[in-house]
């Protein structure tokens, strides 16, 4: 059986998974006051430019899914390569309607191939790591009866938390009140958001110092891996902000000199929310089905 995956470009895919024959990728977008029209990437120029004209604009961009169209095309070029499966593995249907929207467009093919879509209820690396592990369980021989329950169990385990620096995309978000986002600014006390089971996100704790965010992400990763053991594996997505995703990363290394810590950039439509400085932790577990 021949199986394609689908996914959206908030994965932030690395170049060996995005290059993978039988993976497809549709692109959001975000539009400035400006005019300015960008593609979501992970072209690490692209996010520079981006991230640093994120400093000085005073409203933020607006995003928007893959249009309809989008999906119509490579669903139709699945059905012309002869696949007959494919897999749409896409953002938290709570944060965006490219779920919603890939789903009224793959399910109109049912008659010609087997569609299966995943709500991830998360973003970037998450995504990233449940593509992995979707293709390794394609490669191994599994069916979808058997992959799907397995992957809803994989987005059920696995976690996200985000540091978030710059308070002002708060701010001009409306998710923020000015006053607090000097308060916090002044007082170094940042919010620590977390991707909740249902995909939405909300304010895990409030925390007064970047050592006391490493050492409670230490203690968030200890109870997953006691739980999770050699099934779990750690990763790092930023908004322009690699010198402090490195700094802890090492800092997770002196603990755990073994853990092979991904770093990744976060997308446009994600930087647009965090905004320069942020820094998700995500605790990424492997499928139990071996």
């Amino acid at each position: 059986m021949r199986s394609a995956i689908i996914v959206d470009s908030t994965s932030s895919l690395p170049d060996e998974l995005k290059n993978h024959p039988d993976v497809y990728e549709v692109t959001l977008k975000i539009t400035f006051k400006d005019g300015e029209v960008m593609d979501d990437t992970t072209n690490e120029m692209s996010l520079k430019h981006f991230y640093h004209k994120m400093v000085s604009v005073d409203e933020l961009p607006t995003s928007s899914q893959p249009e309809p169209a989008d999906y119509y095309r490579i669903m139709d070029q699945l059905v012309a390569k002869g696949y007959d499966e494919v897999y749409g593995v896409f953002m938290s249907s709570k944060l965006s309607g490219t779920f919603q929207t890939a789903r009224m467009v793959m399910q109109e093919y049912q008659d010609r191939i087997n569609v299966h879509l995943i709500d991830t209820k998360a973003v970037s690396i998450i995504i990233a790591h449940e593509v992995k592990e979707l293709i390794r369980l394609i490669e191994s021989g599994y069916k979808a009866e058997q992959i799907i329950p397995a992957m809803n169990q994989m987005i059920q385990d696995s976690e996200i938390y985000v540091f978030i620096e710059d308070l002002n995309n708060l701010v001009k978000g409306g998710r923020a009140k000015a006053a607090s986002a000097f308060i916090g600014s002044v007082l170094k006390i940042y919010p620590i958001l977390r991707f909740e089971d249902d995909g939405t996100v909300d304010v895990f704790e409030k925390i007064r110092t970047e050592g006391k965010i490493k050492k409670s992400w230490l203690h968030i990763y200890e109870e997953a891996r006691n739980q999770f053991g050699d099934r779990l594996h750690l990763g790092f997505a930023h908004g322009d902000a690699y010198d402090k995703a490195i700094e802890f990363r090492d800092f997770f290394l002196e603990n755990y000199p073994n853990e092979d810590i991904i770093i990744r950039y976060l997308t446009p439509v994600l930087g647009v929310h965090g905004g320069k400085g942020a820094l998700g932790m995500g605790i990424l577990v492997d499928a139990d089905l071996d």
